[in-house]
């Protein structure tokens, strides 16, 4: 077991701090030479695993279609069937799906572009991202007949899904492609429909065409996969965009050139430039990488333990509020700057209390952020005991001063190699490379944890009860849609709650909201009667108050009601009332609205989304992803704007 060993008295003045997941520590002064050793034995008890917090809800990221082109049009062959009908010309256009206000159960298939890649699919025309992985559903590509005045005689819609994952240790990959036929009118029945995919300089698409032939008919749906590569050598970065076009006629016709287009909506990056062992791979650049370390019940994680703590507890918390950026080059700069001769505080030697008294520096010296001066850092030594790790810090005082921009961490030499080790193995896992940010994430086993969102509440966040609650809004140009002179004002765009055993105060809901006006006057134009309400997204009876936490909706549909919010939220009140609820647990709690557009005051619906944190760092999912229309019981009328 690496940490303090004992030895002569020191004449150090430390400050112990047990390793907890809260920020308020429990502070005790003692000797840095105490002897773990010479303690006496504790009772046995379970350790628990307390990660750090996650640094975002964030993941997956999305971005809008990048069409080519407005409409093609093209005439008719004369003597073709098209022109016999009444044709003279055939137009095609490519736009996002409608959105729907209508809730997929959790765990079903978003699509059959899902099963390629394994991000989640949003909204219907939008690109999903995640760090290895990219895909779209709901790409319209629509297909109109006119006649000699320009009125329509006939349309075909083509639904188009892609998704594709990515390696970390490949520079090949597929994606697969499915188009549906999901309309057809007048003289158009069926359809030709070709697909062809390529990619920028730096990547070659090595299988353009998903399938051959490509006739289709109402309801049918073409399917198969093209093929990409982009051969890295050592050092080496490309980034580029995949595009993709299409060549719809009428059975029979001909396209010479394609009359649908369009782009992914970010780049895809190749590289063999991770260092070290590792070998080429691909990303998606601008999704952020989170790394992880870890102690592993191991007592060689006292790096990893001293940086969990410097996250925690400086106000910097790189990695979690602050990203982090690796820097390959000057690594040795700064690892002299904080812990060897550049410091104008030296690293004093502590091989009296650690045999092989190693600095372990946060943040890293592979990071930009690394390199301060070490009489800037807060000075450390970590060691294991009584089930979790505990940290001295030296020369602290009394009271914790989190200015401290950095930290020096007095580690066993096996200590450092092994929270070495874990980053390099990051780097590679996420392709993180020169000027990449990221973002990480620890996890450590602690003494007397709590549920893991009860010990840091975000920017922003109110206290309820033995919880918080966090609202967040963002402008909208009117606060009454249908009055373009209205003033104005903010909608609610999500609502987070760590809710513990003691729930806070509520409030009831009233005034006149943003978008509550447009909501009167969608009954009223629909002469409907059914009564209207201010939905809390974090209800009432867990809390919620405040205006921020409103949007209108149907009293009977989304608010109360079967399939309502009303069910999941008496599911989170009764899982709090339970004797098993323990004063340490809480449950993660989620509401985001959906908007139809940057305009819209009113959701077209909620998604929903809870899971229990225990006090030992166990979880424990209730529901996830549950999505809750803003319709009436029967899923008529939705008022979204």
């Amino acid at each position: 077991m690496h940490g303090i060993r004992g030895g002569r008295a020191t004449r150090r003045r430390a400050r112990s701090t047990v390793l907890t997941v809260f920020t308020a520590l429990t502070l005790v002064l003692t000797t840095a030479a105490t002897s773990q050793a010479a303690e006496p034995p504790a009772p046995a008890k379970a350790s628990s695993t307390t990660k750090s917090a996650a640094p975002s809800a964030g993941s997956t990221e999305t971005g809008g279609l990048a069409a080519g082109s407005g409409e093609e049009c093209t005439a008719t062959a004369p003597g073709s069937k098209e022109r016999r009908a009444g044709a003279v010309e055939s137009c095609v256009t490519v736009a996002p799906a409608p959105a729907k206000a209508k809730a997929r159960a959790a765990g079903a298939p978003a699509a059959a572009a899902a099963a390629a890649g394994s991000c989640a699919i949003t909204t219907p025309g939008n690109y999903s991202y995640e760090r290895f992985s990219y895909c779209v559903t709901g790409i319209n590509v629509t297909y109109v007949l006119r006649d000699s005045r320009g009125v329509e005689i006939g349309r075909g819609v083509l639904a188009v899904s892609t998704g594709a994952d990515l390696s970390p240790t490949a520079t090949t990959w597929s994606e697969q492609v499915t188009v549906k036929m999901t309309a057809a009118s007048g003289d158009v029945t069926s359809l030709n429909a070709k697909f062809r995919a390529s990619c920028d300089a730096g990547c070659t698409a090595t299988k353009t065409a998903p399938w051959y032939g490509g006739a289709i008919t109402l309801g049918q749906t073409l399917t198969g996969s093209v093929t990409y590569s982009s051969p890295r050598t050592t050092g080496s970065s490309a980034s580029f965009h995949t595009s993709y076009a299409m060549y719809v006629t009428s059975p029979g016709a001909t396209a010479t050139d394609p009359n649908a287009s369009w782009k992914n909506a970010r780049q895809i990056r190749c590289d063999h430039a991770v260092g070290g062992s590792s070998v080429a791979g691909c990303a998606v650049p601008s999704v952020m990488p989170e790394l992880s370390m870890s102690t592993q019940g191991s007592d060689q994680g006292g790096a990893v333990a001293a940086y969990l703590w410097a996250q925690k507890n400086l106000t910097d918390r790189w990695g979690l509020n602050t990203a982090l950026t690796r820097s390959t080059s000057g690594v040795d700069v700064r690892t002299r700057s904080t812990c060897g001769s550049g410091a104008s505080e030296p690293f004093a030697d502590a091989s009296d209390l650690i045999p092989t008294d190693t600095c372990a520096q946060f943040p890293f010296a592979e990071t930009k952020e690394g390199g301060r001066d070490g009489a800037e850092c807060a000075e450390l030594i970590p060691y294991y005991g009584n089930g979790g790790w505990v940290i001295h810090e030296l020369n602290g005082g009394s009271s914790l001063d989190t200015s401290k921009r950095c930290v020096r961490a007095h580690v066993a030499a096996v200590d450092k190699q092994f929270a070495d080790s874990q980053l390099a193995d990051g780097f590679a896992g996420q392709r993180v490379i020169d000027a990449d940010q990221f973002k990480l994430t620890f996890t450590a086993s602690l003494d007397g944890s709590h549920a893991e969102c009860l010990g840091i509440s975000p920017e922003g966040a109110r206290p309820a009860g033995n919880g918080w609650i966090l609202n967040t809004t963002e402008p909208v140009p009117h606060v009454r849609k249908n009055d373009r002179t209205s003033a104005a004002g903010h909608r609610a765009t999500k609502a987070t709650a760590c809710l513990g055993k003691q729930l806070g105060p509520g409030s009831e809901a009233g005034g006149e909201i943003t978008g509550w006006l447009d909501a009167a006057d969608y009954a009223s134009a629909h002469s409907l009667t059914d009564q209207l309400a201010r939905c809390h997204l974090i209800a009432n009876i867990l809390g919620g108050r405040i205006s921020q936490n409103l949007v209108p909706c149907w009293q009977v549909g989304m608010n109360t009601g079967a399939g309502s919010m009303w069910e999941y939220e008496e599911q989170v009140r009764d899982e709090v009332r339970l004797a098993s609820f323990s004063e340490d647990d809480a449950i993660l709690y989620e509401v985001t609205p959906t908007y139809l557009s940057a305009d819209s005051t009113i959701p077209v619906g909620v998604t929903m989304s809870a899971k229990i944190e225990r006090e030992d760092g166990s979880v424990e999912p209730m529901f996830q992803n549950v999505y809750i229309p803003n319709s009436q019981t029967a899923g008529a009328h939705n008022l979204g704007n």
